[in-house]
């Protein structure tokens, strides 16, 4: 599995070089881990050759679950920030794309880790080292007051309407307390990786996805709000493509003191 693997990264890799005009981040490269059969297999970057090579194989004591996409400091690789995918990732063309978003991932930790600092909300969840917070924080996706916050605000996004937008921000945010710094966390992190994700996509040819933007709301209701409100601030401000910093700063403007 070694060779089949590192045969398809390649292929990307190849993809990746036309990707530069989307974004300058996909001038960089980042390690490829593929869970499969409780192994990892793990890839790496060489400049020399401007290909991807096979590192090393160890026991799979990371635990990935079953379809992972993840992007996450490795242990085996120095904690270097890798690409985390199964075998699944293989299966088509439509799933390999779902590696340029973990590399986008990737790009924002070792160039923005910071902004992450400046979140009470992290710091609480740190100081309990619950490492998890992230994936299972409990926002209240069934609070019939949310819920309908959110419906108004995907209506508002849709119709691409900056202002109608941030006034429905604003009332989803005065219905939450601390889960509005959660809200601003993923919206950034995962929103501006399925902003560009739809940006690789639109490339390709393939269909946008818009994962997440109906309910039963889960955390993926922020990656699709926001990618359209990123793709929104974008075309007013196209400095904002590619500063995350400032990018920041701007989705917290409608926040409501707590």
């Amino acid at each position: 599995m070694v060779d089949t693997f590192l045969e398809q990264i390649n292929e990307l890799n190849e993809l990746q070089k036309d990707l530069v005009s989307i974004h300058p981040l996909f001038a960089e490269h980042y390690p490829v881990v593929v869970a499969f059969e409780s192994l990892l297999y793990i890839y790496d970057y060489s400049a020399e050759k401007g290909q991807y090579e096979w590192v090393k194989t160890v026991p799979d004591d990371l635990n990935i679950p079953d379809e992972c996409l993840a992007a996450m400091p490795v242990p085996h690789m120095d904690e270097r920030m890798c690409a985390i995918v199964t075998d699944s990732a293989f299966q088509n063309f439509e799933q390999k794309v779902y590696l340029f978003h973990e590399y986008v991932h990737c790009y924002v930790y070792e160039n923005y880790q910071e902004i992450g600092y400046r979140l009470q909300i992290k710091h609480r969840m740190e100081k309990i080292r619950r490492v998890t917070w992230e994936l299972d924080y409990e926002f209240p996706y069934e609070d019939e007051n949310v819920v309908q916050r959110i419906n108004s605000l995907l209506s508002a996004l849709k119709s691409g309407d900056l202002a109608l937008v941030q006034a429905a921000r604003k009332a989803l945010f005065s219905s939450l307390t601390e889960e509005q710094e959660y809200w601003n966390w993923l919206e950034w992190n995962e929103g501006y990786a399925r902003y560009i994700e739809n940006r690789v996509r639109e490339k390709f040819g393939l269909e946008l996805n818009h994962v997440g933007g109906s309910a039963p709301y889960n955390r993926l209701v922020f990656y699709e709000c926001g990618s359209e409100y990123i793709s929104l601030l974008v075309r007013e401000q196209p400095a904002l493509h590619t500063d995350l910093e400032q990018l920041f700063n701007t989705i917290l403007v409608e926040r409501v003191q707590e």
